[in-house]
């Protein structure tokens, strides 16, 4: 793909003009016309067009060639598209870099022997846990994963499984759900926690106990993140060059601009290593931070906190507009703020952060200051309260700053026509819509019913919300699904996106069609973000960014998609090489 890019650079523009333009540093208000092409705008009124002239970072005219050849701009440097596809910049409005960068490892041998087999029973997880120490005696502490959540349903895992087999050394093991670990009795004690340890947030994050009020060693959710400080946080060049490698991966994939959304405790260090790269010229893509609640007491310095990272931080390509609050938790775990009971713990509905109450005060308080909300919201009842309170707020006065909520795997019917009304954007995550990430505890934990109604995107498509589409990968062994077009892909199949035809999502009615899901990757992330002036579409005055493909996305098999991959990406009106 470099060599691709800067070939394409390269041949055509020195191939049909009168002058040229370097690849990677255009002179300033240079002018240059891209024609022959099949440019697909992602304007309604001008849907395709033919011919396209940018002047540096801007756009001044997209329309016919005969029109562009009378522009009053006369532009001499030509770029022959040779009939192929241009489409806007694409936007991953849901992702986490930083965490990438965290948890990579250097060694693909050590990554791939740390990883628990999958599928596999509770007595063949412990049988590879013990070889796995074995193989690993000189470590002092072992962090692997991933258990199967389903697998030790309904009371969850027990430390004294992992004690039997290490009775000294400290074991943290992270779920296949992302959103919970198994300790033993010594990483309890290494890391401080007793069985005096409060709850986080209760019904979220927390250390479950058993009948007699002792510890099992499932902590849920963010639980532990207090007590681990820096001890996952690795060197500044590490970190820089784990987040720079998917940065550029993204960016050789199409991705122009992303919202980074949250690192947890590790901000500063995550942002600090983001800023440099700015600073160095190497970030090949729009990059908008934000400031992450995981906690309620966070709540409290989450406006001032983003001002200071916007203040520290901010550079030509990074910038902080919006605050991240993780809502509820997840249905695998039964943290998801339900409506109704989990099948299988009739006292059980999970939780939401605070209530909309707070909530609505707080939106009043960001619009106030014109920082965006984003929302991780799962289960129904956190997706209501949330609603509850947009419309609370709304009530009060205008609103004029972004709302989202992502994920939305469960959502009444009734509230999903709240959307559209409300403004409120809707984010999913299309590479779950083959439902083989996280295993089968969700299903388990919510119930047949339930299960069957999971991620309805285009119910929402249907019902007039903006729609939009992303990644949220945050592990290096689930980066490459990061890929847009495997995204695009799934969000029209809903079906894992290879091997050919797959076992569909229910329901099949929340398919998208490759026009919606184009939109919700471009345009409609655009205007989650609060950028739609400037991104998004291809039009007259928006910043160039755009993506050069052989292929017509329209006119290739839809379970192809994924094997896209742009000729050519560029980020105002230059061309990358994400070398």
């Amino acid at each position: 793909m470099k060599k691709s890019a800067t070939i394409l650079g390269l041949a055509i523009l020195a191939g049909c003009s009168d002058s040229q333009i370097s690849p990677t540093s255009p002179p300033d208000n240079q002018t240059v016309l891209y024609h022959q092409g099949k440019i697909y705008t992602e304007n309604i009124e001008q849907p395709w067009a033919d011919a396209m002239i940018t002047r540096a970072d801007r756009i001044i005219f997209v329309g016919s060639l005969d029109e562009a050849l009378g522009h009053e701009s006369a532009p001499a440097t030509k770029v022959d598209l040779q009939g192929k596809f241009v489409m806007p910049g694409m936007i991953d409005t849901h992702t986490h870099p930083g965490l990438i960068g965290m948890f990579q490892r250097d060694d693909k041998a050590t990554r791939e022997d740390s990883q628990i087999p999958y599928p596999a029973s509770k007595e063949e997880m412990l049988q590879w846990l013990r070889g796995y120490g074995d193989r690993n005696f000189w470590s002092p502490m072992i962090f692997a994963g991933s258990w199967d959540v389903n697998t030790f349903l309904p009371d969850g895992p027990n430390r004294k499984d992992l004690d039997e087999i290490f009775p000294y050394k400290p074991v943290v093991l992270m779920d296949n759900s992302g959103h919970s670990l198994w300790l033993n009795s010594s990483a309890l004690t290494l890391l401080g926690v007793d069985k005096n340890e409060p709850a986080l947030s209760p019904g979220i994050s927390y250390f479950v106990r058993d009948e007699q009020g002792e510890l099992t060693g499932w902590a849920k959710e963010f639980a532990l993140f207090p007590h681990l400080g820096d001890l996952l946080v690795p060197s500044k060049k590490e970190l820089k060059s784990g987040i720079r490698e998917f940065l550029q991966s993204l960016s050789k994939q199409g991705i122009t601009t992303l919202w980074d959304a949250g690192n947890f405790a590790w901000h500063d260090h995550i942002y600090e290593a983001v800023a440099e790269l700015d600073k160095e010229g190497k970030l090949p893509l729009r990059y908008e931070g934000s400031f992450h609640i995981w906690a309620p007491e966070h709540l409290h310095q989450a406006v001032a906190e983003i001002k200071r990272l916007r203040r520290e931080y901010s550079g030509e390509r990074l910038n902080f507009n919006t605050v991240k609050i993780h809502y509820d938790g997840v249905a695998d775990i039964k943290t998801a703020g339900m409506l109704e009971p989990y099948a299988n713990d009739p006292d059980n509905r999970g939780a939401v952060l605070f209530d909309a109450e707070r909530l609505q005060a707080f939106i009043l308080q960001l619009n106030s200051e014109g920082i965006h909300l984003h929302l991780h919201t799962v289960g129904d009842r956190a997706t209501r309260e949330a609603l509850n309170a947009v419309e609370m707020a709304r009530q009060q006065g205008p609103i004029d700053i972004e709302i989202a909520l992502s994920h939305l795997e469960t959502v009444a019917p009734e509230d999903i026509l709240r959307f559209k009304p409300l403004e409120v954007h809707a984010n999913f995550t299309p590479h779950w819509f083959g439902g083989t990430v996280f295993g089968e505890a969700a299903a388990t934990n919510l119930g047949h019913e339930r299960a069957q109604r999971s991620q309805v995107a285009n119910q929402f498509v249907q019902a007039g919300a903006n729609v939009t589409l992303s990644s949220d990968v945050v592990t290096e062994e689930e980066a490459y699904r990061a890929n847009p077009f495997i995204g695009l892909q799934m969000s029209v199949t809903r079906e894992e996106y290879a091997g050919g035809q797959q076992e569909i999502l229910p329901p099949e009615s929340a398919r998208l069609d490759l026009a919606s899901a184009l939109s919700a990757y471009t345009l409609n992330g655009a205007r989650q973000l609060g950028l739609s002036s400037d991104l998004g579409s291809l039009e007259i005055g928006k910043k160039a960014d755009f993506v050069v493909l052989s292929q017509n996305p329209f006119e290739v098999d839809i379970r192809q998609l994924h094997q896209l991959v742009p000729d050519a990406v560029y980020l105002d009106g230059v061309v990358l090489d994400t070398d």
